[in-house]
């Protein structure tokens, strides 16, 4: 069983926020999803082969063509964007930051660290 406490956990390392609502709703949502794992743990597979990659069941010609189809022009992909510039999305630099952090963590730590 997941407890409520540890889906924030997670929905907080993933940056997500939720109200003590959607918590307790997707707490139960998990719990009902991990419920129905259980239950195919109860599953005789004695005769049943193992199957090492889902690829191996899907035949080559069973997959479509690549092929060039229409694309969004960039004007088309950026109309609903929250910030853009110069024909590119703009976000926040979270990967730089938290790079920078870490760089500093271990200067300051005294622990070096081959990158």
């Amino acid at each position: 069983m997941v407890t409520t406490a540890e889906v924030k956990r997670v929905a907080d390392l993933a940056r997500l926020e939720f109200t003590e609502d959607e918590l307790a709703a997707l707490t139960s949502e998990l719990n009902n999803v991990l419920g129905y794992i259980d239950q195919l743990s109860d599953l005789d597979i004695t005769n049943v082969a193992a199957l090492e990659n889902l690829n191996e069941s899907v035949e080559q010609s069973q997959l479509r063509a690549d092929e060039v189809g229409p694309c969004l022009t960039v004007e088309a992909a950026l109309r609903n964007a929250p910030k853009a510039a110069d024909g590119y999305f703009l976000v926040p630099k979270v990967l730089a930051q938290e790079a920078k952090v870490y760089a500093e963590q271990d200067i300051v730590g005294g622990e070096e660290e081959e990158l």
